[in-house]
């Protein structure tokens, strides 16, 4: 069984995976003690024979989450990294490694999963926008402050603004609070990024659809404003598995 983590800014998400079915599943916040996932996925101890990290923190908690899967199952794990292919998938950058390896899971993850041209946009700690052509050539992005970094550069930043709990539905229309405007200002910004890049993905693809594909926490806080999407939540955790069967 194949253990697959996926280090973000603010969590750590995880699977066991058999071959193609996912067997568990969760999270946990990237400081927490890495004890809370061994008790999670204590019963496939003795069957976890490959691990597989994609991470965006650094050398310091990969070398931690390296020692754990050493200590507890006598692995060293992979690292993902970014690359200039993989498959049909073509990294846009310039200098390719430098494209975050969760952008890049992502991109791969999406393209296998659509096969044509999509909008990748994953909501997290940042909103990250990437454009796929339809001939599997990313064609670069966008990278603006999630939610929670908005609002906690305005709380934090003007002495005035007190916000109240976010709502669960966001809305885009001027609203008659202080927090209402808050919460309708940030929604309409990035839709404003995503329908930015739709509209320059349409026009590289004019005679073919384009997908939208939402993954990351916040994504159900902007589905509503485009229920033609679709909503993959391991998709980082998809594109790792796909380059990993794509080397073995």
């Amino acid at each position: 069984m194949i253990l697959e983590i996926d280090m973000g800014n603010t969590r750590l998400k995880w699977r066991v995976r058999s071959q193609s079915a996912v067997v568990a599943r969760g999270a946990l916040g990237i400081e927490e003690p890495l004890d809370l996932l061994l008790d999670e996925i204590n019963l496939y101890r003795s069957v976890i024979n490959t691990a597989c990290v994609a991470s965006v923190v650094g050398e310091i908690l990969e070398q931690r989450i390296a020692n754990w899967c050493v200590e507890h199952f006598g692995l060293q794990p992979m690292f993902a990294r970014s690359s200039i292919a993989c498959g049909a998938v073509r990294n846009g950058y310039r200098q390719p490694q430098m494209l975050g390896v969760d952008r890049w899971l992502g991109i791969v993850a999406a393209y296998r999963a659509i096969g044509g041209a999509c909008l990748v946009v994953s909501c997290g700690t940042a909103v990250t926008v990437d454009l796929i052509a339809s001939d599997g050539v990313h064609q670069g992005g966008f990278i603006a402050p999630g939610l929670s970094l908005m609002l906690n550069s305005l709380e934090h930043g003007a002495r005035q603004i007190k916000l109240d709990p976010m709502p669960s539905m966001l809305g885009l229309t001027p609203a008659a609070s202080t927090s209402g405007a808050v919460y309708s200002a940030c929604a309409a910004m990035l839709k404003g990024l995503i329908d930015n890049g739709v509209q320059h993905l349409s026009k590289i693809n004019r005679e073919s659809k384009c997908e939208l594909i939402f993954t990351g926490g916040d994504a159900s806080k902007l589905l509503p404003f485009y229920p033609q999407a679709r909503l993959i939540p391991d998709l980082v955790l998809d594109g790792l598995a796909g380059v990993l069967d794509l080397t073995q």
